[in-house]
């Protein structure tokens, strides 16, 4: 008999990646969305679509069975911009608290929670292993602060009886992704990048990153945090990258990050009037010139963990960009 899958975030990067392993696996799909939300992507897949929003709990009670073989919680705000802050915390924080509450209300067996490298915080020049310590809430990263706080919701859950395991993704590469691959294909393929931030990004799969969640469904440990990690690259590795497969030259000078720095203070002062995201935020630039290694160990041996190549993420994302008009 089938497993039944309950999937929020069903119409984003991550969690639509998700759908398509779980479907693909064989398993029953309710996948939750917005009233708004553009469902172009998630109408490819033959899954129920239930209405809810994880910010409304008597929606999310409406919308979850019953004894769900398996919760899989990936609906984030991923902003880096000031003025969605409120927006972030409301349903980074408060969204999981409502479905861990409707998931232990409604008996769920099993509940896999996305969360983020970020909940540990900003650990420049350090190699991450799921015992760091987190100092998320001091690093000035509104995102990092609400991925943590997220965490200590599942925690609490786990404590009432819920079932549940978390995963923390580095950054994300492949097919469905609208915003952050897209943006370094068009720069490079406008001219836009004169310069190369100094940091470096630790980059998987976004196709090997859903089929960890599935398989934590069944392998993971509750209570434990799983860090899924990929390839170490500068981001000079990663425009060279794109650059070899937009066929651009990329830049070689690195900006400094003060500049940076002052660069996206003007900017975000500006959005406050126009009320348009800029480009460039603090939180931005604090990242960009961040350097950082993940562990992957405990995920490649508990849950067969690996990712490919920095050219096979790219390409696919490539691949997938051109196909659907979005670069």
């Amino acid at each position: 008999m089938a497993k039944t899958a309950f999937v929020t975030g069903s119409t984003g990067f991550l969690g639509l990646n998700i759908i398509e392993q779980l479907v693909n696996d064989g398993w029953e799909v309710l996948a939750l969305r917005r009233s708004t939300s553009r469902t172009s992507d998630l109408d490819k897949f033959k899954v129920t679509q239930v209405e809810g929003d994880v910010t409304d709990k008597a929606s999310l009670l409406k919308a979850l069975p019953e004894n769900i073989d398996v919760v899989f919680h990936g609906a984030a705000d991923t902003s880096m911009w000031a003025l969605h802050n409120d927006r972030q915390m409301k349903i980074n924080v408060g969204g999981t608290k409502n479905i861990v509450e409707a998931a232990l209300e409604k008996k769920a067996k099993r509940f896999v929670h996305t969360s983020s490298i970020g909940a540990y915080g900003k650990l420049n020049g350090v190699t991450l292993t799921e015992s760091t310590p987190s100092n998320a809430l001091e690093s000035g990263i509104n995102y990092y602060q609400s991925k943590y706080l997220a965490e200590q919701a599942v925690h609490d859950g786990i404590k009432q009886g819920l079932d549940a395991v978390i995963l923390n993704p580095a950054q994300i590469v492949g097919p469905y992704d609208y915003n952050y691959t897209p943006l370094i294909f068009r720069s490079l393929l406008k001219g836009q990048m004169k310069r190369v931030p100094r940091g470096n990004s630790v980059c998987g799969h976004v196709r090997d990153y859903a089929k960890a969640h599935v398989v934590a469904a069944d392998k993971g440990r509750c209570g434990e945090n799983y860090l899924l990690g990929g390839v170490q690259a500068s981001f000079q590795d990663i425009f060279n990258t794109v650059g070899g497969i937009v066929d651009v030259k990329t830049p070689t000078k690195t900006v400094p990050e003060g500049l940076l720095h002052f660069v996206s203070i003007v900017l975000e002062k500006i959005s406050y009037f126009t009320k348009k995201e800029p480009l460039l935020t603090p939180e931005k630039v604090l990242l960009m010139n961040h350097r950082i290694r993940v562990d992957s160990s405990k995920a490649e041996k508990e849950l067969g963990f690996s990712t490919c190549s920095l050219q096979e993420m790219y390409q696919d994302a490539y691949d997938w960009s051109i196909a659907n008009d979005v670069i």
